[in-house]
């Protein structure tokens, strides 16, 4: 089924494409039941490799969808069709990306800057007393919303901290 009609029977109506990547594409969205913009993670499990189905892909919906702060884009609705696409329903960073915002407007008045940093600050120092890593942080991971908010966004390399037997932490084992 198409995925317009797909989301059009949960109550969304597809708007543009925001972004693509190698297994699927982010577009917008209107929200009925919310009355207003959403982003759409749009994931084909048939165009996806092996490792990022099993490994990367539960672990990010497993992750973000378990994170509640203000400066951490929110998961609205996760679910799948029978064709295989995944289809992540979130909050909307409608100012676009830190990376586009600083290309538009040239160089961030001081206070700006430190307003963006503080809130960056506060959603890592969250995610590390949750014993999580981005791991993929980045000024096209940061989104702004519609008060130039920090949204940290993309947890597709995002893991869990683990432990030994000793409490000493883990390092990862991948780059």
């Amino acid at each position: 089924m198409d995925e317009s009609l797909v989301l059009k029977k949960c109550g969304y109506i597809l708007g543009s494409t925001l972004g693509d990547g190698s297994y699927g594409k982010v577009k917008s969205a209107y929200s009925e039941s919310q009355n207003a913009n959403v982003a759409v993670k749009i994931i084909n499990r048939k165009k996806a490799a092996a490792d990022f189905l099993e490994k990367f892909l539960p672990r990010e919906l497993e992750i973000q969808a378990s994170l509640s702060h203000p400066n951490i884009v929110k998961i609205f609705k996760i679910f799948e069709t029978s064709n295989g696409k995944v289809f992540i329903i979130m909050e909307l960073g409608v100012q676009g990306d830190l990376l586009e915002f600083v290309k538009s407007r040239g160089a961030l008045p001081e206070d700006f800057s430190k307003k963006l940093f503080r809130q960056l600050s506060m959603a890592i120092k969250f995610l590390h007393d949750q014993d999580i890593v981005h791991r993929d942080l980045k000024c096209e991971n940061l989104l702004l919303d519609k008060d130039f908010n920090l949204k940290v966004s993309d947890f597709g390399f995002t893991r869990r901290i683990t432990y030994d037997d000793t409490g000493k932490m883990e390092l990862s084992k991948t780059f």
